[in-house]
């Protein structure tokens, strides 16, 4: 029997007692703040992912590349502050962080490339040969520092010196403008 009072008492507390108006009222402006609340909050974040994505918009069309390039640049010059402070070579470094995937990516893409385009016209034919002569030309500093003596202040020009036409080529010289004359 002590448990149906105790099960009548705990229904009686239960029980839903009756709402003032006032209580009713004070529940409704509870909810209306908290919905003004929320909707407020909504007003602010979205006001804010405007202003981010206007900022996103008058920014240039390759900023993300280009931040993403002085990022790295920045880096490497880090990197290269550390390896100098170490008494590393930067380079050196720089190798051992590559895996071997990466060194035959880069290898392949290297051979992909093709230098030799064939012939696409006179001028780019002209400087083609004009980059593979010069790449062979050795200066002779031997020869360049006995003219320099023997000229004397004559060897540097200036507005008033005549050298035009003294200077006569060596044998050397004319034979291998022949060779080369004579390959092309």
């Amino acid at each position: 029997m002590a448990s149906r009072s105790e099960d009548k008492a705990a229904a009686t507390e239960e029980e839903p007692t009756e709402t003032l108006p006032s209580q009713k009222r004070e529940e409704r402006l509870r909810k209306f703040r908290e919905l003004h609340f929320k909707r407020n909050e909504a007003r602010k974040l979205n006001h804010q992912e405007v202003v981010e994505e206007d900022k996103r918009l008058k920014l240039p069309a390759n900023w993300e590349a280009k931040k993403s390039r002085l990022e790295w640049e920045l880096a490497k010059d880090e990197k290269k502050k550390e390896c100098a402070a170490r008494g590393e070579d930067y380079n050196m470094v720089k190798l051992l962080e590559i895996t071997a995937d990466e060194a035959e990516r880069w290898e392949r893409k290297k051979k992909k490339k093709n230098p030799d385009t064939g012939f696409a016209g006179y001028a780019e034919a002209q400087f083609r040969q004009y980059q593979r002569l010069t790449k062979q030309i050795r200066p002779d500093l031997q020869g360049y520092e006995k003219q320099r003596e023997e000229s004397g202040e004559d060897f540097y020009p200036t507005s008033n010196s005549l050298s035009y036409g003294t200077h006569v080529p060596t044998k050397d010289g004319i034979d291998r403008m022949v060779e080369d004359v004579e390959k092309q």
